[in-house]
């Protein structure tokens, strides 16, 4: 047999025993399957081949014609092998979605993959999550995340797998690829594991979707227009499935002129200022000292509550922010500017207004930068965050050829942010090089680069990592080495995990 049919039928192989085994079955070895093996005899029903032959297309990036699905091809291992390399020898041909026919979908992009400077975390556990935190996955990261999950020196420990996605909120974008690639063996505790959580993202999408769309409709009847912000356009924009991106709150810019106005309606719609009690049924109001430290360090109103009796959403969180920029800071891209650079779209079913393409990547990339190096964020953990490089990406990527880069690195300029927009940009080219215009990121690169390492600058109390930042990214305990604390003021009272640590950022 050619070295070439010996690989597939090794991968047919492994395939249909990690299918098995999912399903509970006695697994064959490996050793003991040969092309004459029958299907049926190896515990093949008619459930288990909608399965498996779902899993050779994504395996393999094909896609079978129907006039293929014949009792013939699938009697045995030999005959379907025949099959798989049959359509991987066709010309490429597009199905109506873009989705390669027939055939080995074309070898992944440097975009796609990396290219071949790609830099691979350290343990296995990263290096899954990696792997399959992503939209699509290429056949190397495939490829590699079985053999993370295959690996007996060392084992993959599932718990800090798990807590690792969990801390990057990319736990349903990980369970959907898993389901979508057969990736394992898992087990079917495992497997149901990240299915419920993929299918709990799901139902918390569409709450927040109809939240969204009572929202909206109630600012156009009162005659407001705030800018949508970040997770709440992008789940429906960007991401093909939005139970792929988990959604905590809905983010707007608010103008001054509409400040009060907006808020009377917030409250009128259930929505109070405070924080949610321990118990999440309550919404406890802010104490002076609290309301007085937002006041002065912050440019984001105090989070709107509504307690709710979802079984997916506890309490719906608005965030109304009236400049990207801290006081701490010293600079300013108020609200105004956001909103008259602004387009309107739909969104839930009604129309609003989001920021335009550049000023998206500002916001998305500011946001990153200051969560990254704010001192709160750092010690709560949520400092660097997988989904917010994903975001960015993503965006980038959908508006690369219609963007202004002249537009983007005039208001760098103006607004003083090349530094903070090139640190996002940066770290992102570094866990996916080739996404970002090399020509973009080298206008937007400050003369003095001492200041990626730096943290802690908004909380004027500025420190450098001893480490590199790849080997920081995935070490879910960099925050307790961090022993400075902010010399901002702080509010007596401590937010919940999902507004914890607002003294330095305001943001979550």
């Amino acid at each position: 047999m050619h070295t070439e049919s010996q690989q597939t039928l090794s991968t047919v192989t492994g395939l249909l025993i990690e299918l098995l085994a999912d399903e509970g079955n006695d697994a064959p070895g490996a050793d003991t399957c040969t092309g004459s093996s029958v299907l049926r005899n190896l515990g093949v029903d008619s459930l288990l081949l909608t399965r498996f032959i779902s899993g050779l297309e994504d395996r393999f990036g094909i896609e079978f014609d129907l006039e293929d699905l014949t009792p013939a091809n699938f009697t045995t291992l030999g005959s379907v092998c025949d099959l798989v390399e049959h359509c991987r020898q066709l010309p490429t041909e597009a199905t109506q979605d873009g989705r390669p026919s027939a055939v080995v979908a074309a070898s992944p992009s440097p975009a796609a993959i990396g290219g071949g400077d790609r830099w691979w975390p350290k343990s296995l556990e990263a290096q899954l999550l990696f792997c399959t935190a992503r939209l699509s996955m290429g056949q190397e990261h495939v490829q590699r995340a079985l053999a993370a999950l295959r690996s007996t020196q060392p084992r993959l420990d599932w718990g800090v797998f798990l807590d690792l996605a969990t801390r990057h909120r990319v736990l349903g974008l990980v369970a959907r690829n898993f389901d979508r690639q057969c990736l394992g063996p898992l087990g079917t505790v495992r497997r149901s594991t990240l299915r419920a959580t993929y299918l709990y993202n799901h139902g918390r999408a569409q709450a927040w979707q109809r939240e969204r769309r009572d929202l909206l409709a109630a600012f156009a009847a009162d005659g407001l227009s705030p800018v949508v912000r970040k997770g709440s356009y992008l789940a429906q924009y960007v991401y093909p499935d939005p139970a792929m991106r988990y959604m905590e709150d809905m983010d707007l810019y608010v103008t001054a002129e509409e400040s009060e106005k907006l808020i009377s309606t917030m409250r009128r719609l259930g929505y109070r200022q405070g924080s949610d009690s321990l118990d999440r049924r309550t919404v406890e109001p802010l104490d002076r000292e609290t309301a007085l430290f937002w006041q002065l360090n912050v440019t984001a109103l105090p989070p709107f509550l509504r307690p709710t009796s979802d079984p997916y959403v506890d309490m719906f969180s608005v965030d109304l922010r009236r400049d990207l920029m801290e006081p701490a800071s010293g600079k300013s891209i108020p609200a105004e500017d956001f909103r008259s650079r602004a387009k309107r779209v739909s969104l839930a079913s009604e129309y609003a207004w989001v920021p335009s393409d550049e000023d998206m990547l500002i916001d998305l990339g500011v946001h990153l930068y200051r969560e990254a190096t704010t001192l709160s964020s750092i010690r709560s953990g949520k400092d660097l965050c997988l989904i917010r490089f994903i975001d960015l990406a993503q965006w980038y990527l959908r508006v690369q050829d219609t963007l202004d880069q002249d537009a983007l690195i005039k208001r760098a300029e103006t607004y003083e942010i090349a530094p903070e927009l090139y640190f996002s940009l940066h770290f992102g080219d570094l866990l996916e090089p080739g996404v970002y215009d090399p020509e973009l990121l080298r206008r937007l690169r400050p003369a003095d680069l001492r200041y990626l390492d730096a943290y802690g600058a908004l909380d004027r109390q500025e420190a450098h990592w001893p480490d590199s930042f790849v080997d920081r990214f995935f070490d879910r305990h960099r925050g307790e080495r961090v022993s400075t604390q902010s010399a901002l003021p702080r509010p007596r009272r401590h937010w919940t995990d999902d507004h914890a640590g607002a003294e330095a950022a305001g943001q979550k």
